[in-house]
């Protein structure tokens, strides 16, 4: 009988999100009870069989195929750990899903909140463990923040600002790709970086209610076609996302995605405001988080706090594990693939499943409603207006 504590594992596109989970794959032994793990880096599946050969070769996977119907069929692969554009995930992901594997997807599932409800559905109804990639929560300093504001330290949450802020379409030549079109992608910046900011915000604060306001803008609006001689194409995505939101909690805060920020190649942060403190991480300085607690004297103020091995995934994902040292952006992957590993072992949810990853599409759709609309949009009503669209009525939110 196949011990538990092997696990071959398939790699569901090569490009840079499959390869950033391939390096968590690889990693899983670092974190404590972790250490007698076997992962079996078994396939990499892409269309694309040269990349797929790189990123074999770069992590150690033993073979390469385009063909995913037959890695589904076989049943010497445990999990599937699935990495590919928006649109693509309605395509492939049910297959998967109804394959009886354990499944860890990248996010967002889907290109809006109506293609992700079949995909929580399938989810949920599986025995395995399923769930959805949203790295930042691991990076030990948020991970303390949301502790802190947990355990009531900064006193109940009236007010936060989140933001996701990168530069990798800042500038006008960059070519066109399936980021730029809502056919492929669905939203811009806020689905593909704010789907991020709204976890974490969900994730620190507390879940959100209502879109009071959203603003989406595309300042970039055409772009070069690869491989054409000065071909451009229309962008129909959002450059800039600016959402007001409100809280189950009845917090109100802000939520800033920006994917043309030149020069800040890659910001997640959260500031969340408190009756008796405040605290704040930005993932650009990863290693520390701010927090005021309260104090009198001439050193009241906020403590920087470098992250250590006191905190939350530090001791599992750092080389070496002390304070000061710091972790990034690709030990956060590592923890969530240990999380994932951890729950198939022990036949347990993931805290970032399909149905909270649904919630955060529930809102990406709401702050578009809104954004048309020009009107506040309850998350939970988000099903029904969509209905209302398709039956060629206009919609009218709460």
């Amino acid at each position: 009988m196949k011990s538990p504590h092997h696990l071959r594992v398939a790699l569901v596109g090569a490009g840079a999100a499959g390869q950033a989970h391939a390096f968590g794959f690889r990693n899983v032994s670092m974190a404590a009870g972790l250490d007698e793990v076997t992962i079996d880096l078994a396939v990499v599946v892409d269309p694309n069989l040269d990349l797929a050969r790189k990123t074999a070769a770069r992590y150690g996977y033993g073979a390469v195929t385009d063909d995913l119907d037959s890695v589904l069929a076989d049943p010497t692969i445990d999990a599937i750990s699935l990495a590919l554009p928006n649109n693509l995930h309605t395509r492939i992901l049910p297959a998967v899903l109804r394959s009886g594997k354990h499944v860890f997807a990248e996010k967002p599932i889907g290109t809006g909140s109506e293609e992700a409800e079949e995909l929580v559905a399938l989810a949920t109804a599986s025995v395995a463990v399923t769930g959805v990639g949203f790295s930042f929560r691991r990076l030990p300093g948020l991970a303390a923040v949301h502790d802190l504001v947990g355990e009531g330290r900064i006193g109940a949450v009236r007010s936060f600002t989140a933001w996701y802020n990168a530069d990798y379409a800042a500038l006008p030549d960059a070519p066109f790709s399936w980021r730029f079109a809502k056919d492929t992608a669905g939203a811009g910046a806020l689905i593909d970086i704010g789907t991020h900011a709204i976890d974490a915000v969900q994730y620190v604060a507390g879940p959100i209610r209502r879109v009071l306001s959203s603003t989406l803008r595309t300042a970039i609006t055409e772009r070069p076609v690869p491989g054409t001689d000065g071909e451009t194409a229309v962008v129909d995505t959002d450059d800039i996302a600016l959402l007001t939101v409100e809280l189950d909690n009845g917090a109100v805060g802000q939520i800033h995605v920006n994917r043309i920020a030149a020069g800040l190649p890659n910001s997640l942060g959260i500031e969340v405001h408190g009756a008796t403190g405040h605290a704040r991480f930005d993932s650009i300085a990863g290693g520390e988080f701010h927090v005021y607690t309260g104090g009198t004297g001439t050193l009241d103020g906020p403590r920087r706090v470098f992250t250590g091995p006191q905190h939350p995934y530090f001791t599992d994902v750092a080389a070496m594990p002390g304070g000061g040292v710091g972790t990034g952006y690709a030990e956060a992957f590592v923890a969530e693939i240990q999380h994932f590993v951890r729950c198939i072992l022990t036949g347990t949810a993931m805290d970032t499943d399909f149905p909270s990853a649904y919630r955060v599409m529930l809102t990406v759709d709401a702050a578009q409603l809104s954004a048309v609309s020009g009107t506040a949009v309850d998350v939970d009503d988000v099903p029904s207006l969509r209905h209302q669209l398709r039956s060629g009525a206009t919609p009218v939110p709460a």
